[in-house]
């Protein structure tokens, strides 16, 4: 009987109960198959008891992995608590913070941000992921990273803990030889006459161009959408090559505009205004993330805007 368990085997053991399915929970961290499946069988062999059993929607847990789930949840609980209070006693912080970043935050608000951090805070690393909006939020849900830096919380403002860290405006962008580029601005209604570039479904960016939208009584779904997407970059690549118009932060379009890519109009009779935020799960953190997210707290009154 195999005579070791560890923690991973666990939280392994809990997405699988969660998501009913190896494969979903492999990916969900970022674990191959295989490991997963190992995983859960060094677990059977340890409790010498079935976790999980064979069910219409992928697998369930047995009796066994019910009693074992909960136990899990409590140990994993207990050793987070433990983590907490042993980094309490250290007088000089030092650790890796990890991030799952969105576009705009990731590229032109992090690095500085981090830089300042770490002047006074030389041992503290920094493992930065770039991913659109929704996926850093279910990163940090799943607590695979231990903060979010993103564009939108919709669908999540409830679920965790946010700060505002910069705010910036949405603006159209346009092909240099456009028939709009001669002009200042444009109503959102005018969009719709032209093909548009839009950002994948999970982009924070896109669901705040959708709230702006309906807000001035357009429907995104009416749309001429021509490409989607998965970076800011790509889109303003696109507009360029004259395939379509688009809605974009106004901190990437200065640059774009700047560098002679594309020609950029602000929203007519719209609030056009984004928030960027710092989220954290609604629990307590290690001693040196708690010092960054108050620092994070104090850069928001000294950065209250990035545009």
């Amino acid at each position: 009987m195999t005579k070791n368990m560890r923690f991973d085997y666990l939280k392994t053991f809990l997405t699988v109960a969660k998501t009913h399915n190896f494969s979903v929970a492999a990916k969900e961290l970022e674990l191959t198959q295989g490991a997963v499946s190992h995983h859960i069988a060094a677990l059977v062999e340890y409790f010498d008891a079935d976790l999980f059993k064979r069910a219409a929607n992928g697998v369930e847990v047995t009796d066994a992995g019910a009693i074992l789930a909960e136990a899990a949840e409590k140990m994993l609980a207990e050793v987070k608590q433990v983590k907490v209070e042993i980094s309490a006693t250290k007088s000089i912080l030092s650790g890796t913070i990890k991030i799952a970043a969105s576009t705009i935050p990731s590229e032109y608000l992090l690095p500085s941000l981090v830089a300042e951090f770490q002047k006074n805070h030389t041992r503290v690393k920094f493992r930065i992921k770039a991913e659109d909006s929704v996926n850093s939020l279910l990163k940090l849900q799943a607590d695979d990273v231990d903060f979010a830096a993103v564009g939108t919380l919709e669908g999540f403002g409830e679920k965790l803990e946010a700060i505002e860290i910069g705010e910036e405006e949405l603006v159209l962008i346009v092909p240099n030889s456009h028939e709009l580029a001669s002009r200042k601005s444009i109503k959102p209604h005018e969009i719709l006459k032209y093909p548009y570039i839009n950002r994948e479904e999970t982009s924070g960016t896109r669901k705040e161009i959708e709230r702006l939208l309906e807000s001035a009584g357009v429907s995104p779904v009416n749309l001429k959408t021509a490409l989607e997407l998965a970076s800011t970059e790509s889109v303003i690549t696109a507009v360029s090559e004259g395939r379509g118009i688009s809605v974009i932060s106004s901190i990437a379009s200065k640059r774009a505009q700047a560098a002679g890519l594309v020609k950029v109009l602000h929203l007519q009779g719209v609030n056009s205004t984004r928030k960027l935020y710092m989220v954290r799960p609604k629990r307590p953190l290690v001693k040196t993330s708690e010092v960054f997210w108050n620092f994070c707290k104090k850069y928001v009154i000294r950065k209250p805007a990035l545009s």
